[in-house]
């Protein structure tokens, strides 16, 4: 069985050059369990973001030193992995459809209220959540399509050393040839199993449990064939 683990971490960074404002959202969401990391101003928020990678970032859209756009610019060109949502108490649709043109995953209008961020940021967790876990089965897609080649490259050849191996069992009387026959038989059903198993690794099971975790059962998936 391979273990894949599906749960994000729950770590959010909070962008915003009002610390009353990343102290209330870090309030309304620590009560979820989220670990929220406040960011002064867009100057920290980048200095924090180049130190480590955050599942989710909510930051200002408006600030003086380096904006909302500014920072979901430097999340897309750096490539990171993370959401961003904008919070705005500007209603400039301009300004936040350029935001979501820019890849952020998505908005709120202050004021707000503590249910609608709770909401938006579990959705945006389940999002993360979900694009893992796809992203870790394509990847173990991959290592099951070429596994399944190197079987085949090696179950013929293993076919004919174990056809020889019989012969000299058959026909030999040198109790040395057949003892070293007999071993390489052996050897080679151990290595035709292990083939076996390569070859029906795509025939797995995905189970998930309470808790957020998931696991690839390939022997339950093996033996419902």
């Amino acid at each position: 069985m391979v273990p894949l683990k599906t749960r994000a971490d729950r770590k959010i960074l909070v962008i915003d050059d009002d610390e009353g404002e990343c102290c209330l959202i870090e309030d309304i969401l620590a009560q979820d369990g989220f670990s929220v990391v406040k960011a002064i101003g867009g100057e920290q928020g980048i200095r924090l973001l180049t130190a480590e990678e955050f599942p989710l970032v909510i930051t200002d859209l408006r600030m003086p030193d380096i904006d909302g756009i500014a920072i979901i610019d430097f999340i897309r060109k750096r490539r990171l992995e993370t959401l961003v949502m904008v919070v705005t108490g500007y209603a400039s649709v301009d300004s936040v459809i350029g935001a979501l043109r820019l890849g952020a995953y998505d908005y709120i209008m202050k004021p707000f209220g503590a249910d609608l961020i709770r909401f938006a940021v579990k959705r945006a967790f389940d999002y993360v959540t979900l694009r893992d876990e796809q992203a870790r089965l394509k990847s173990f897609e991959m290592v099951t399509k070429l596994a399944s080649t190197a079987a085949h490259e090696v179950f013929q050849p293993l076919t004919v050393l174990m056809g020889e191996a019989k012969g000299i069992l058959k026909e030999s009387s040198d109790p040395a040839a057949r003892d070293m026959a007999g071993n390489i038989l052996e050897e080679s059903r151990k290595i035709r199993d292990v083939i076996r198993r390569m070859d029906n690794l795509h025939d797995y099971v995905l189970k998930t449990f309470p808790g957020g975790f998931s696991i690839i059962d390939i022997e339950k998936g093996s033996s419902n064939k």
